[in-house]
């Protein structure tokens, strides 16, 4: 077992001291020790050391107290290192028999291809083993058209003057929506895209088949609303079809529907295209500014929303400038956000902005000075390089690019791709004569918009695009090139398997020694060997995961029922090993049964379903259960964890105690010492008075 594990233990600070017995003897002994010197040092005076004497006194009772509280600490820090090694390897068991619990890690599929170049395959876990025949007779494309040829890319295509570039098609790059079919009666449009104010020319035409009758309408102008474009469709559709019973109404926030009061009728088919309109008005100040007012017929009654990039004015002499919020439907409605900001920026509420008949007018009721106001236009120029611009900003799915020939005096052209497909064409037309010379936009296109068509196993298929997904389940088609004849062949490949099924081995071996090397009192692995020496909880889970592996899958195959049929074996001393061959054979024979086995044919099970879910499975949902917070060897982690705060909350209590006593025994031993120097100086005066008088007698 090469895994390093980190075990959760709790700190402990304690003082570091010798074995209890040990402590206990040399106490004794200095405790002796220092009896004599008080005893033999009586005639000479205090000369004990007190300061040792007392803390030898306190170490006598405080030591063997210590010693058996960090034991504690010691073996229930053991215990939890030991709990955490075996946590650590079953959550790596887990974490192998996790790869083996899906059905889909049984289907990993190789595809043979005749011919890369024309093609590539990706396959899915939902690939069938089998072979496929593919002939792919058109890719899909984009339309491709190119204008007339420029001097420059800076070059005039309307002799400066404003024009409008308009492009329209089944779709004009734009997608419409899914159109569907709920029900005989009701047929759908949705679109986020639609938003809840669309564009006024945004839609230019809409369709919808009807009993078989296809009806196609050009929506009028000037929508401020999708419910206004949805009532505008539903009067010509009811004009067309000549019955009042079709109703076109708003889906959601973003969509239409369209149903019929007539439960038999049919209705399919519900289309709804759109036309990018570029405009390259180059004009950047609007109108003539006299004082307070802008006059500019061409304000028109619907401005495009975001036509308008500025606005400034100078009131009482302060210059404001503000920004039009955009989605701005009637020069009325700019007016009034024109005015709000401006209220918002001088704090008064006393200026006004209005717009009467092609006049914008600002004033204040208290008469502060209004002068040099200005509305900018947000607009392009009209040379090639922004066209491409104005078309690649308008993220209409149009790209738009200009291109360099080096062919004569007029190398540069404009090319614009549309979407891929068939209905994807597109046609373009502008409001000026001069900009439609220039740029011949009635030429043909140079690469006409078509389907994907490809034949497989005999039957043919058409797609809008080059990636096709839908054909044959599981496998995804990515179109390079026509080709005559493309072979594929899909085969099980089960390298990746046997790794999984190898690895299973390896996670178990690891787990098994774990638990017998914590378990072990003879064990000599450093930091978690013999740390849970009797253990019931280790040997019991051990046990349980056992049974699961050796024994019965709860969902057994009709030929291939427990992992020893594969080739698994589990020795006496407990390792598991994989037999290769006889792996092998089960492999090519049975695969689904051996997948049976493991996952109990399902895929991304829930650890919490009640379904029997096969070996790999059930093991996984009981190693979770085992390993959750309310797992057994979460609570014996924490019940050791809070076992050592209170030891360790003893220790504090002791040597707070033992602190305590030491300054005890030194006032004591202090008062001592003083005794004893008075005694000391007694005897010695005693001493000298007896000297005197046998001296006296003795005449000596």
């Amino acid at each position: 077992m090469a895994t390093s594990v980190t075990g959760s233990t709790t700190a402990t600070t304690s003082t570091t001291a010798t074995p209890a017995a040990g402590s206990a003897a040399a106490i004794a002994a200095a405790n002796r020790a220092n009896a004599q010197k008080i005893l033999t040092s009586m005639s000479a005076g205090s000369g004990v050391d007190l300061a040792s004497l007392a803390q030898n006194l306190v170490d006598a009772e405080k030591v063997p107290k210590q010693n058996e509280l960090n034991a504690k600490i010691a073996k229930n820090e053991s215990k939890v290192s030991g709990l955490s090694a075996v946590m650590f390897m079953m959550s790596e068991l887990k974490t192998s028999l996790t790869a083996l619990k899906d059905k889909n890690n049984f289907n990993t599929v190789n595809v043979t291809n005749s011919n890369t170049s024309a093609l590539s395959v990706t396959a899915s876990a939902s690939a069938s083993v089998d072979d496929h025949s593919v002939v792919i007779n058109a890719l899909s494309k984009g339309q491709k058209w190119v204008s007339a040829g420029f001097s420059s890319g800076a070059a005039s295509i309307n002799s400066g003057a404003a024009f409008k570039l308009n492009l329209t098609g089944t779709n004009a790059g734009v997608s419409e929506g899914t159109s569907s079919t709920t029900s005989t009666y009701i047929a759908t449009i949705s679109n986020p895209t639609f938003g809840t104010n669309p564009s006024v020319n945004d839609f230019k035409n809409f369709s919808i088949t009807v009993d078989g009758k296809i009806l196609n309408l050009t929506p009028a102008p000037a929508n401020a609303s999708l419910a206004d474009l949805a009532s505008n469709i539903q009067s010509q559709l009811r004009a067309l079809d000549g019955s009042s019973d079709l109703s076109v109404a708003v889906m959601g926030s973003s969509g239409l529907q369209i149903t019929s009061a007539t439960t038999t009728r049919q209705l399919t088919s519900p289309t709804l295209s759109k036309a990018a309109v570029i405009d390259l008005n180059s004009a950047a100040s609007i109108g003539t500014t006299t004082d307070n007012t802008i006059q500019n017929a061409s304000f028109g009654t619907y401005p495009s929303t975001n036509d308008f990039s500025s606005f400034t004015v100078t009131i009482g002499g302060t210059v404001r400038t503000i920004f039009p919020a955009p989605a701005q439907a009637t020069m009325s409605s700019l007016a009034e956000n024109l005015q709000s900001q401006l209220r918002a920026l001088d704090g008064n509420t006393d200026i006004t902005v209005a717009y009467s008949g092609s006049t914008l007018t600002v004033s204040s009721a208290s008469n502060k000075t209004i002068t040099d106001i200005g509305l900018t236009k947000k607009t392009y120029s009209d040379t090639p390089a922004d066209l491409v611009s104005a078309i690649n900003s308008t993220n209409r799915g149009f790209k738009a690019e200009l291109i360099n020939t080096g062919t004569g005096s007029t190398p540069y052209q404009v090319r614009i791709t549309g979407a891929n497909g068939s209905t994807e064409g597109f046609t373009l037309s502008t409001d000026s004569a001069t900009a439609n010379s220039a740029l011949s936009v009635s030429s043909s296109p140079v690469v006409t918009a078509t389907d994907a068509d490809i034949t497989v196993d005999g039957v043919n298929y058409k797609r809008k695009t080059n990636s096709i997904s839908d054909v044959v389940t599981g496998l995804t088609f990515n179109l390079k090139a026509p080709a005559s004849s493309v072979t594929l062949s899909v085969a099980r490949d089960t390298t990746d398997l046997k790794t999984k099924l190898n690895a299973l081995v390896t996670a178990y071996n690891d787990f098994d020694n774990i638990c017998k090397e914590t378990t072990d009192p003879k064990s000599t692995l450093d930091q978690y060997g013999a740390t849970l020496v009797g253990d019931s909880t280790v040997r019991m889970v051990k046990q349980q995961i056992r049974s699961l592996l050796v024994g019965t899958s709860s969902t057994p195959g009709s030929t291939i029922k427990n992992l020893s049929q594969i080739g698994y074996s589990i020795s006496e001393k407990g390792v598991m090993s994989l037999d290769a061959t006889k792996l092998d054979t089960a492999l090519q024979a049975n695969v689904d049964d051996i997948s049976r086995v493991f996952t109990g044919g399902y895929n991304n099970l829930s650890t919490y379903s009640s379904l029997s879910a096969g070996v790999a499975g059930d093991a996984v949902k009981k190693i979770t259960t085992l390993l959750s917070q309310t797992g057994p060897f979460t609570t014996k982690t924490d019940n050791a964890n809070t076992q050592n705060i209170k030891y360790q909350a003893d220790l504090t209590k002791l040597q707070t105690r033992m602190d305590s006593l030491l300054v005890r025994y030194q006032k004591q031993f202090s008062s001592m010492d003083s005794i004893v120097g008075r005694t000391n100086s007694q005897k010695t005066s005693l001493k000298s008075s007896f000297d005197g008088m046998m001296a006296m007698y003795t005449n000596k």
